[in-house]
């Protein structure tokens, strides 16, 4: 980049940058643990979901956008089964119920909500706190 730009403080890049793994883990259920980053308008899940897991059927209002980062998953999305693999991206309308599987290893995935979840911030924060 050219001299038209000022690099940021360390401060700034503090306010603006967030390292994945400085954020607290927040355990969503047995098996699925999670750094949660909240905006004003979307919220991200780095996800780590345990072999053999089973995220029931479920909905919630907010749009997902699942993306495979690692590994591979089966989905069911308005009752069509979907394999997704690393690299896949999986887009869930709000309130449609779906669910994932995981199969004989680990997958990471990153997922994103839009409107951002007040519920996964709330986790966040909890998880920040410490125990009590």
């Amino acid at each position: 980049m050219g001299s038209e730009f000022v690099r940021a403080t360390e401060d700034e890049r503090s306010a603006m940058v967030t390292l994945v793994d400085s954020i607290p883990r927040v355990i969503l259920r047995p098996g699925s643990v999670t750094a949660i980053v909240p905006t004003n308008n979307v919220t991200l899940s780095f996800l780590t979901l345990s072999p053999g897991l089973d995220a029931k059927l479920h909905s919630h209002p907010e749009e997902q956008v699942v993306v495979v980062l690692k590994g591979e998953l089966d989905m069911v999305v308005e009752d069509k089964l979907y394999r997704a693999h690393a690299g896949d991206v999986v887009v869930i309308p709000g309130g449609v119920p779906h669910s994932a599987v995981t199969l004989n290893e680990s997958c990471r995935v990153l997922d994103i909500f839009s409107p951002a979840r007040k519920d996964f911030a709330e986790k966040l924060q909890q998880a920040s706190a410490g125990p009590k």
